[in-house]
């Protein structure tokens, strides 16, 4: 007996179970249908929510305005591109700044510091500091306008660490002013506006995809569960077939359900309500591998460490429960603190990276989502593996 025989079996076994198929296969549908479309008016599209002009408040020190940076800043400001999309105000210090964003006369602030002027005069690279609003759609817009100013700084001063400074003076003068110009090669852009939007429907498909393959490392929990109190798991390590190979094909099982659950979501969805996920279909199947893995992962995690079947079903459900709530696959939170704990959340990678791609993202930051989830997946296999070792899997 190998881990494929008791893969096919375990994968067999779960799928004549008619509520498992419902939960995971039809359940998962059905609610992206009704959230799609109760929520559709409500939430809108990407384009719609774009704002006409962006009111920024620009911080600089005495030093940064009179530096090529503070120039090249004046500069990227004025071009016709960044002109239609904000509006800048000229702030004295960061109090005045922070007095103004609370009382809703600015969307967002920048600021400009002596030190980030040296860094650049140095060659390093560097990064502006934000002072976000209450709008979060308007934060995402305002770092994505300022965040190519840097880009393109940054690219300037790599060129200058390679070549010399005399070289991007020759490429970078503007106007015979002598002052290296941020706005070549900018190309400023915004969440929703690249041709293409996510509706309610793509953003609960994806929300809903990432739960419920979640769910099925309960499968798993289950699985390791129902062998321990049948008593069965006793007469399998009588047959001479390791524990590691009675585990490994258990979980290989649950892992086919999953990712077979994630082709089915994908395909229905984009049948039936039409789900643009992207043009990157291998990602796609990359994101549900990593999911799958964080699943099972997750679910191997809980059965260890709970002592009765109840008791890890609670656990794993309350965990799948607050993760997709703080990452706003119910819907989303525009708390500043749950938004950073949702980023050590597996929903929440999963979610912007599905949402990434269906806005047409750059290939760079739809890899970085990925990465950033293969990040806690790593993390979860890790802890998986400490705990297994230390614990294993066998009957007692």
């Amino acid at each position: 007996m190998s881990i494929w025989h008791i893969c096919i079996f375990e994968l067999r076994r779960i799928l004549k179970i008619r509520s498992v198929v419902i939960n995971l296969f039809i359940l998962p549908l059905l609610l992206i249908f009704i959230l799609g479309t109760a929520l559709s008016s409500a939430m809108g599209t990407g384009k719609d929510m774009m704002p006409d002009t962006l009111r920024v408040g620009i911080v600089q020190s005495n030093e940064a305005i009179s530096s090529p940076v503070g120039e090249a800043l004046k500069a990227f400001v004025a071009a016709p591109e960044v002109a239609q999309k904000i509006k800048v105000k000229n702030m004295s210090s960061q109090d005045e700044t922070m007095d103004a964003l609370k009382q809703g006369d600015l969307d967002f602030a920048v600021i400009m510091t002596s030190d980030m002027v040296q860094q650049w005069m140095a060659g390093k690279t560097v990064k502006l500091q934000w002072i976000l609003g209450k709008d979060n759609t308007l934060n995402v817009v305002g770092q994505t306008v300022f965040t190519s100013f840097t880009d393109e700084l940054n690219r300037q001063a790599a060129i200058a660490k390679v070549l010399g400074p005399e070289t991007v003076m020759a490429i970078s003068m503007r106007d015979g002013t002598g002052l290296p110009s941020a706005q070549p090669n900018i190309k400023v852009s915004s969440p929703g506006n690249s041709g293409q939007s996510y509706s309610a429907s793509q953003y609960y498909a994806a929300a809903m995809l990432a739960m419920f393959m979640l769910y099925s490392g309960m499968t798993t929990v289950n699985s390791l569960f129902t062998e321990r109190d049948k008593q069965t798991l006793a007469r399998l390590q009588a047959t001479p077939v390791g524990n590691g190979v009675i585990f490994a094909g258990k979980v290989a099982g649950n892992s086919l359900l999953a990712f077979l659950q994630a082709i089915i979501i994908i395909v229905m969805t984009n049948l039936l309500f039409g789900v643009n996920w992207g043009g990157h279909p291998w990602l796609i199947v990359l994101i549900c591998i990593l999911i799958t893995l964080a699943s099972m992962t997750l679910g191997i995690i809980v059965a260890l460490v709970s002592k009765s079947a109840a008791s890890a079903t609670a656990l794993m459900q309350g965990i799948i429960i607050v993760m997709t709530f703080i990452s706003g696959g119910f819907t989303p939170i525009a708390i500043d603190f749950v938004q950073r704990i949702s980023e050590f959340t597996v929903n929440h990678w999963a979610l912007q990276s599905f949402l990434s791609m269906m806005l047409g993202a750059t290939l760079q930051e739809v890899m970085h989502n990925i990465f950033m989830l293969g990040a806690v997946c790593a993390v979860l296999a890790a802890a998986a593996a400490v705990i297994y070792r230390k614990v294993g899997y066998r009957y007692e």
